[in-house]
């Protein structure tokens, strides 16, 4: 079930029913407070606190909009536009960009039920929406927190393994000389690691506001770096991939390369990224194929020096993870998602 409803369904939904409940308590229409409900429902309380603020002021301002512009224009089609444009001009000049959505929402949304007493109309729709917004932040602060560890690690894991997948793709494409855009792969993977980041950011938002221990905060400094070390592998294999092949390989560097390739791939699809034997023996193959090329201008020697530069990086990411491994054995208190065998992700 996990796979269809998660935190942030099950918190929208109990939003909008306490919203809903609320309003029929005060008498007020729900209609406006259960669109609010669901248009602030945040990833994070942080977020849900900063924006809430913001939408506050700005769905008084739609609400000001709709009833003024209904006033003079009436219930039509020129009416909707301008409260729309001018909830919009308005939240974008006062820097309430956030609250946007919910102030549009908001206006339009009160125009066909706007009687002559705009003053009860405008205070009748505010309250409602405040409400929404009320209910969602506390809903979004107190029930269900996020737990962004768990996702992380998941996130990393599936990263790695997708930059093996493509990384071997593009050594096909190049061998294979396919006219497929190589860099498709790499912007793909990039934008990956970009979520991923906002996934940390994410973290550093909630732990403003919560808890946390001194193994969490290390723990995820761990995957941050895990995710630095993927940033410099893209770089070298974005380098690889803007590499041409302007000389024909012999059978035997041909197949040095591939199996060098396949090592790299084999460490980053391993959870523990441990390095073997074999690699090693791979890696000196590499360099004694950069040792005979004559120019650097050769795809050969081009594509060993940017193996070499991601054996270093490989290197240095097997041995951060073999120390927090062994630290995480020596800790009990260490969060076991991180380096347990059978995840359990929330």
């Amino acid at each position: 079930m996990r796979n269809w409803i998660g935190r942030r369904v099950i918190k929208t939904g109990l939003a909008v029913f306490i919203t809903v409940i609320i309003c029929r308590i005060i008498d007020l229409p729900p209609t406006f407070a259960v669109i609010t409900a669901i248009v602030t429902t945040e990833p994070t309380a942080a977020d849900s606190l900063k924006k809430g603020m913001i939408r506050l002021p700005a769905a008084a301002l739609g609400a000001s909009f709709a009833i003024a512009v209904e006033f003079i224009f009436g219930q039509n089609a020129i009416t909707y536009a301008l409260v729309a444009m001018l909830t919009i001009i308005v939240c974008s000049k006062l820097k309430l960009d956030k609250g946007t959505l919910v102030a549009t929402l908001t206006a339009v949304a009160m125009i066909p039920g706007t009687t002559d007493h705009a003053i009860f109309d405008f205070s009748t729709r505010i309250s409602g929406t405040s409400i929404g917004i009320l209910v969602s932040t506390f809903v979004n602060f107190f029930i269900l927190p996020p737990k962004f560890g768990p996702i992380l690690v998941k996130k990393v894991d599936e990263l790695f393994i997708e930059t093996a997948i493509n990384f071997r793709a593009i050594i096909q494409s190049h061998f294979q000389d396919d006219p497929t855009d190589k860099t498709k792969y790499y912007r793909h993977l990039h934008e990956e690691l970009t979520k991923a980041y906002q996934l940390t950011q994410f973290q550093h938002d909630e732990w403003r506001y919560r808890r946390s221990s001194e193994f969490e905060r290390r723990s995820f400094d761990y995957l941050q770096k895990k995710l630095n070390y993927l940033h410099l592998i893209l770089f070298h294999i974005g380098k690889i991939c803007h590499l041409r092949l302007n000389q024909t390989l012999s059978k035997s560097d041909e197949k040095m390369i591939l199996c060098a390739i396949e090592s790299f791939c084999t460490i980053y699809k391993d959870r523990f990224h441990q390095v073997t034997t074999d690699h090693y023996i791979h890696i000196e193959g590499l360099k004694k194929i950069g040792k005979h090329q004559k120019k650097d201008d050769t795809f050969s020697a081009q594509i060993c020096y940017e193996l070499l530069s991601l054996h270093d990086v490989t290197i240095e990411l097997s041995q951060i993870t073999a120390d927090e491994r062994r630290f995480s054995m020596e800790e009990m208190n260490y969060p076991t998602y991180i380096f347990k065998k059978q995840l359990s992700y929330d």
